[in-house]
C-alpha cells in the first residue's frame, strides 16, 4: 500500500478514469450469477460479449500506464522486483480463487503472471522504438503474425478454423507448464493466459503504449483527437480481420485483439477531450470534478478492486456456517436471502458487490491510499 501526495495536476485523469469504468463494469458483470445474462457470460468459443471486452481493455490501459510511467526511463531494480511480485501474486491468486493447497495441480498461468510476462515484451520492445506509429506497427505485425499460425493450423481443424484440442495453445502450453498446471487441467483443450494468448496479448498492450507515446506528445496539440482517429482505425482494421479470423477471446485472435484496442483507444479519447482539461462554466465544473474524483477513486486502485472481487467472492463460494441439515456457503445465505426479498436477486447482488467496493474505493482514496505492485 502506498500513500501519495501527487497533485491532482501531475496525473493524467483520462487514464484513471478509464481504469475506473472499466474496474466499475468489472466488479458488476463478474458479480452477476454466471449464465443469468448473455452479455456477462463470456463466449464459449467465437463470438464477443461485453464482459470478453474487460480483460484485453485493462491489457491495453497497461500499456497506456506504461508510456507514461517509463517516459523517463526504466528503473530496472523496480521493474524486475515488479516483475517477480506479479508472478508469486498470481500464484497466490490462484490457490486463493481455486481454494486448493494441492501444488501438483497449481495453476502457474493466470492473469498477474500474463501482467509480468507483457511488461518484459513490453519494456524490450520499446527501448528501441518509441514513436506511436511505429510502436502500433510492431502490434500489428504481432497480430499479424499470430494470425497467420492461426490460419495454418486451422487448416487441419474443423471449420478450418482452430478449435478447443486444434490450436497452438493446445500444443504449446502442456508442453512448457504440464497438463496439470494449466487452465482447467488441459482439459479444456487451450489456456486463456498462456504463451500464444500472451504472445497475441503483446499486441494489445503496444497499441496501448502507442496511445500513452500520443497523449505525452500531443497533450496540448490535440492527443484526444488523435487518440480518436487511432481507434477509430483500429476498429475498422479489427473487422476487416474479423472476416477471416472471428473474435474469440480464449485464443485472443487478432481480431479480439484489434477490437477491444480501438475500443480502448475511443474511451480513452473521449475522456482525454472531456476531461483532462479544466472547465470554467460554474455549472459543469462541480459535476466534472465529483465525476472524475469517483471513477479516479476505483482508477487508482484498479489492482485491489480487480482482484479483489475474486478473492471475496471465492470466499464467499468457500466458507461455509451450519445449516439446518448441512453446510451452507455465505455466497448461498446471501443469494437465498435475496431470492425471498427480490425478484431479481441476481441484479441486485451484483449491485451490492458494486456498493460495497464502491465504499472501498472511495474511503482509500479519500485517505490516499493505494495499493501498487
Amino acid at each position: 500500500m502506498k500513500n501519495t501526495n501527487n497533485s491532482a495536476r501531475s496525473r493524467i485523469h483520462s487514464l484513471d478514469m478509464a481504469r475506473g469504468i472499466i474496474v466499475v463494469f468489472s466488479v458488476f458483470l463478474s458479480s452477476l450469477p454466471y449464465g443469468s445474462y448473455d452479455f456477462a457470460t463470456h463466449a464459449s468459443w467465437y463470438g464477443l460479449t461485453l464482459v470478453d471486452f474487460i480483460l484485453p481493455c485493462f491489457i491495453t490501459v497497461f500499456g497506456v500506464g506504461m508510456a507514461i510511467a517509463y517516459q523517463k526511463g526504466v528503473k530496472w531494480k523496480r521493474f524486475i522486483s515488479r516483475t517477480i511480485k506479479l508472478i508469486l501474486f498470481g500464484l497466490l491468486f490462484n490457490i486463493i480463487v481455486a481454494w486448493s493447497f494441492d501444488l501438483s495441480t497449481l495453476r502457474f498461468t493466470g492473469v498477474l503472471q500474463m501482467y509480468a510476462l507483457l511488461g518484459i515484451g513490453t519494456v524490450l520492445i520499446t527501448r528501441f522504438i518509441k514513436r506511436p506509429i511505429t510502436v502500433s506497427l510492431v502490434g500489428l505485425l504481432i497480430f499479424s503474425i499470430y494470425g497467420a499460425i492461426l490460419l495454418y493450423m486451422g487448416q487441419t481443424c474443423e471449420g478450418s478454423l482452430p478449435q478447443p484440442g486444434c490450436n497452438p495453445s493446445w500444443l504449446v502450453d502442456p508442453v512448457v507448464f504440464g497438463e496439470s498446471h494449466i487452465y482447467s487441467l488441459g482439459e479444456r483443450g487451450f489456456d486463456p493466459e498462456g504463451i500464444p494468448a500472451i504472445f497475441s496479448a503483446l499486441g494489445n498492450v503496444l497499441l496501448g503504449f502507442a496511445a500513452g507515446r500520443i497523449i505525452i506528445l500531443y497533450k496540448e496539440k490535440g492527443a484526444g483527437w488523435r487518440l480518436l482517429l487511432h481507434g477509430v482505425l483500429l476498429l475498422a482494421l479489427a473487422f476487416l480481420v474479423e472476416a477471416f479470423l472471428p473474435f474469440g477471446k480464449r485464443l485472443w485472435t487478432p481480431s479480439f485483439g484489434l477490437v477491444t484496442a480501438g475500443a480502448t483507444s475511443l474511451l480513452l479519447a473521449l475522456l482525454h477531450i472531456i476531461f483532462d482539461r479544466k472547465y470554467t462554466s460554474p455549472f459543469v465544473q462541480p459535476v466534472s470534478n465529483s465525476l472524475i474524483w469517483i471513477l479516479d477513486s476505483f482508477g487508482r486502485n484498479a489492482f485491489l478492486i480487480y482482484f479483489g472481487k475474486y478473492i471475496i467472492f471465492s470466499l464467499l463460494r468457500n466458507l461455509s456456517i451450519n445449516g439446518d441439515e448441512k453446510p451452507i456457503t455465505l455466497y448461498q445465505v446471501i443469494f437465498s436471502w435475496l431470492e425471498q426479498t427480490s425478484s431479481n436477486p441476481a441484479l441486485i447482488y451484483a449491485t451490492l458487490m458494486l456498493g460495497f467496493w464502491t465504499i472501498i474505493a472511495i474511503a482509500l482514496h479519500k485517505v490516499k491510499w493505494y495499493f501498487r505492485v
